[in-house]
């Protein structure tokens, strides 16, 4: 009896660590076996990342090309044309102001002052160098009369937008109220959106013939 009782917890003991360690070799295998799945997960997740990456690829590229090829609405058209035509107006209307200043610096001031609400900073400082600010004046003082525009019609360009700008052409005489023969002109404008309004960032005319008007005159 007494030896029979002691083989018992042995063979108990025996068969446990048999399935401990079945169960150490099973959970091994089934650990190895789960192995490859875990290292495709990385392989998905960079496909994923690389579908990811070539999807806002293609979106940049794409507002890019929108952003290119975007217009004006009509109204932002015809906003941009009543601005243009308000600035070539007050450009070129000219008063009896013209008597009183009549020195450089009198004109460059009083030009200034009238067109700084209408171009940019760049286009400011590009009319004052090359002295176009103060050509309606110098024309004022050569002709010895007050001026102003008439007939003057501005359209939209095609393309209307060029790198972000809205592009516009124009047409007008410029009038001596002394009978003198008007001067045509003919040009074009390019305006940039600036917050509530527009600005002046370019603005091109045969202002050679206007030119030659002044300093013949001078000569």
């Amino acid at each position: 009896m007494t030896k029979v009782m002691k083989s018992r917890p042995s063979r108990v003991v025996v068969l446990g660590s048999i399935a401990l360690l079945l169960a150490m070799m099973t959970g091994c295998q089934q650990s190895n076996s789960a192995a490859p799945a875990t290292s495709e997960q990385p392989v998905t997740a960079t496909t994923q990342t690389t579908d990811n990456t070539s999807n806002n690829n293609t979106n940049s590229t794409s507002t890019s090309s929108t952003a290119d090829t975007a217009t004006f609405t009509e109204e932002q058209v015809e906003q941009g044309i009543q601005f243009a035509s308000k600035y070539k107006k007050d450009q070129y209307t000219v008063g009896e102001e013209y008597k009183q200043n009549t020195s450089p610096e009198e004109m460059l001031k009083l030009a200034m002052k009238k067109n700084e609400p209408y171009l940019t900073e760049t286009q400011l400082q590009s009319q004052t160098t090359s002295r176009l600010l103060t050509l309606p004046m110098q024309l004022a003082v050569t002709k010895q009369s007050t001026l102003s525009p008439q007939d003057l019609e501005i359209h939209k360009k095609e393309p209307q937008t060029k790198q972000g700008v809205l592009q516009l052409s124009y047409t007008m005489k410029i009038a001596f109220a002394n009978g003198e023969p008007s001067i045509p002109v003919e040009g074009e404008l390019q305006l940039q959106p600036s917050a509530d309004t527009w600005k002046v960032s370019y603005d091109a005319f045969n202002n050679k013939d206007l030119m030659d008007i002044v300093m013949n005159t001078k000569s």
